[in-house]
């Protein structure tokens, strides 16, 4: 079978649109590496934690995903290449990611301890006129069975 008898099977339009995808990645990824010609480390690392991360997940998920349409585009299923696990990993982080995006975002809980003879130093230290309060029945009954 030669070449001519193989691209008959296909119909035109589909080759010329899988040219022109091929094309746009090539342009996306030309773009894609003056991004990376620019990025700056220093401002990355004035970034939270949690942007930092964000940022870096998105940049990753962006460069693997165009890695796998190329591989699309080329006729390699991307589903058979090792670029499968690299897609499956970053899923697994993004989960994590959200949770902690979530956690960071949820309202934090006040404490329902409280800690009675920190409170009664606090007090008594604030208000410097109060007399002695004399100890409580519980604490005379736990010292005499001591």
């Amino acid at each position: 079978m030669d070449q001519r008898e193989s691209s008959s099977l296909v119909p035109e339009p589909v080759l010329d649109s899988a040219k022109t995808t091929l094309a746009d990645l090539e342009q996306v990824e030309i773009h894609l590496l003056q991004f990376l010609s620019q990025y700056d480390p220093e401002d990355l690392a004035e970034m939270p934690p949690l942007q930092r991360a964000h940022s870096l997940f998105l940049l990753a998920k962006a460069t693997t995903i165009l890695f796998a349409l190329r591989l699309r585009c080329s006729g390699i299923d991307p589903d058979e290449h090792p670029v499968k696990t690299e897609l499956e990993r970053l899923n697994l982080y993004q989960e994590k990611l959200e949770q902690s995006i979530d956690l960071s975002k949820a309202p934090l809980r006040p404490s329902t301890t409280l800690n009675y003879q920190a409170a009664t130093r606090f007090i008594e230290h604030s208000l410097p006129d109060l007399t002695p309060v004399p100890p409580c029945r519980t604490e005379e009954k736990y010292e005499r069975y001591q």
